[in-house]
């Protein structure tokens, strides 16, 4: 039944589909890539309480910024995994824009909060993400 509804897919339909299709059908669930970003997840909820002390919360920033560049480079060619990787490097991106605050000079508390909160959150969906994948 799958290889028709794929025939009939193809037939109908351009290479957007085929690719679709492929990260459907063909996506692995993979232990260590969860375990990385609930890692990620978690250490950004924690760091949110370290923003009143800006040596701990630059610290913390900068080790999150190697968790999420692990992650995306970890991810990036995995096969069928576009979504992951697309979200991976914006994830990244988030992390490595807070050590550039911090590099910059002191940053308020409400923006440290702000950036490891958003961080937080979008490990979060990646994570649903990682989690729905079928084993």
């Amino acid at each position: 039944m799958k290889k028709l509804l794929l025939i009939l897919a193809l037939s109908l339909t351009g290479c957007s589909t085929v690719e679709t299709l492929k990260e459907t059908f063909f996506m692995k669930y993979d232990s260590n890539e969860y375990t990385q970003i609930t890692a990620i997840r978690t250490n950004a909820q924690l760091a949110t309480a370290s923003c009143d002390k800006p040596d701990d919360a630059k610290v913390n920033a900068q080790g999150l910024s190697k968790q999420t560049t692990l992650f995306k480079n970890q991810t990036e060619f995995l096969p069928y995994n576009t979504k992951v990787i697309a979200s991976a490097g914006e994830l990244d991106a988030m992390a490595q824009g807070l050590v550039t605050q911090y590099q910059k000079g002191p940053v308020s508390p409400v923006f440290c909060k702000i950036k490891f909160d958003s961080i937080a959150k979008s490990a979060e969906i990646i994570q649903k993400t990682v989690g729905a994948k079928p084993r």
